[in-house]
C-alpha cells in the first residue's frame, strides 16, 4: 500500500514561521483571484487572521505596518491589492539586521560592589588631587564597606581589601590612607532583601467559647439568688 503523505520537510521553507504554513499558501494564492474587490477582502481576511495568531504584535508600534509587510513578503513581493493609506508595505531588505542594543558595560570590574560606587569612582578620577577628591574616596570606601558588609553578614571582608580594590578600580588614583578609619554602616543603612518574611500570629481560638461560658455562670448564679429571694 502506498500512503500520501505531505511532509513538512519536502514542501517548501516557511517564510515566517510563527504564521504558519496556511496562512502563506493563501497568500500565496491571493494573486490567482481576478476580482478586484474578492482580491481585496481576501488579503484583508488573511491579515486579520495573521492577528489573530500573533496577538502580541499590537504592542509594536505600527504594528498594521508590519503585518502589511509581512503579508507582502510572503507572497513573494507582489499583491495586486490596495494598501491602507499611511502604510508602507514595501518588504524590509533581506539580511539586513538592526543595530544591536546599548547594552551596559559589563567588562568592568567588581561589579559586586554596585553601579552607583563605581560611577562614584569614576567621577572621583576626574577630579584634582584635594579635599573634595579626598571626600569621594571617604565616601566611596563607606559605601564598598556597606556592599560587602550586606553580604553574607560581612564574613568575607575586611578593610584593606577594600583599600586594594579601591585603588584598582580607580586605575591607581584613589588612595586611602592606611590610617582612615573606614566608617562603620549604621542601622539606618538599607540593605538587601535577603526573602526572610515574618510569620503572622495565629489568633488563638476559642476565646469565644470562654466568653460564653463566662454568660453561662452569670445567667446561673443571677437564677440561684432569685430562687433564694422566693424562699
Amino acid at each position: 500500500m502506498k500512503w500520501d503523505i505531505d511532509y513538512n520537510t519536502s514542501n517548501a521553507e516557511l517564510i515566517y514561521s510563527e504564521y504558519g504554513r496556511t496562512v502563506q499558501e493563501l497568500l500565496q494564492k491571493a494573486n490567482e483571484i481576478e476580482q478586484d474587490d474578492e482580491r481585496q477582502a481576501y488579503v484583508e481576511r488573511v491579515i486579520k487572521l495573521m492577528l489573530q495568531m500573533q496577538p502580541s504584535v499590537k504592542q509594536q508600534e505600527n504594528y498594521e505596518e508590519r503585518l502589511w509587510k509581512h503579508a507582502f513578503r510572503i507572497a513573494g513581493g507582489e499583491l495586486n491589492v490596495t494598501v491602507p493609506e499611511g502604510i508602507n508595505a514595501t518588504p524590509d531588505p533581506e539580511g539586513v539586521t538592526p543595530e544591536p542594543l546599548p547594552y551596559p558595560d559589563t567588562n568592568k570590574r567588581m561589579l559586586h560592589y554596585g553601579k552607583n560606587v563605581l560611577a562614584l569612582i569614576e567621577e572621583g578620577k576626574k577630579m584634582e588631587d584635594g579635599p573634595e577628591r579626598d571626600l569621594v574616596t571617604y565616601t566611596a570606601a563607606y559605601y564598598m564597606k556597606v556592599a560587602l558588609s550586606d553580604w553574607r553578614d560581612g564574613k568575607f571582608y575586611n578593610e584593606d581589601m577594600i583599600r586594594k580594590d579601591l585603588y584598582e578600580i580607580s586605575d591607581k588614583v584613589l588612595v586611602l590612607p592606611p590610617d582612615a578609619k573606614i566608617g562603620e554602616p549604621s542601622g539606618n543603612q538599607p540593605s538587601q532583601d535577603n526573602g526572610s518574611r515574618r510569620k503572622k500570629k495565629k489568633k488563638k481560638s476559642g476565646g469565644g467559647g470562654g466568653g460564653g461560658s463566662n454568660n453561662r455562670s452569670r445567667g446561673s448564679s443571677s437564677r440561684s439568688s432569685r430562687n433564694r429571694r422566693r424562699r
